[in-house]
């Protein structure tokens, strides 16, 4: 005779909750982004692109894609700390295989930064030579 599993209907259920949510999400970034040294200097690129995309005026789709890769850019340094916070709570003493996981968590940061540099250099070098050029 097979056992029942227990099933999640003996928990109590709680809808999801959209402000409880956001509250959390702020609270963690303003957590880490004061802590974070390269968290800090992916916001202050980011907002330089941006304000640099609006300087040359560039098209609204292209403002758009250099947000998006800011944005995928500070995300995954969002959770390559929180992957690096993890490690270092589960084994303080340092541990080779815990250095290999930092080091693959780090490196989905350097794909990112190699990604929104040719974004970058995609978006904005003809948009400078241009201005330059005038």
């Amino acid at each position: 005779m097979r056992t029942q599993e227990p099933t999640d209907s003996s928990r109590p259920r709680q809808g999801w909750n959209a402000l409880k949510s956001a509250h959390y999400a702020f609270s963690g970034l303003m957590w880490i982004a004061p802590r974070t040294p390269s968290l800090k200097l992916a916001i202050a690129v980011s907002v330089a692109l941006v304000g640099m995309g609006l300087l040359l005026r560039l098209a609204l789709v292209e403002i758009a894609v250099l947000i998006l890769a800011a944005t995928l850019l500070l995300a995954v340094e969002t959770l390559n700390t929180a992957v690096e916070m993890l490690c270092d709570h589960l084994h303080p003493e340092p541990h080779p295989q815990i250095g290999r996981i930092k080091d693959v968590a780090a490196a989905a940061t350097a794909f990112c930064e190699i990604g929104t540099a040719f974004v970058v250099l995609l978006v904005l070098v003809p948009h400078v030579t241009r201005w330059f050029g005038h």
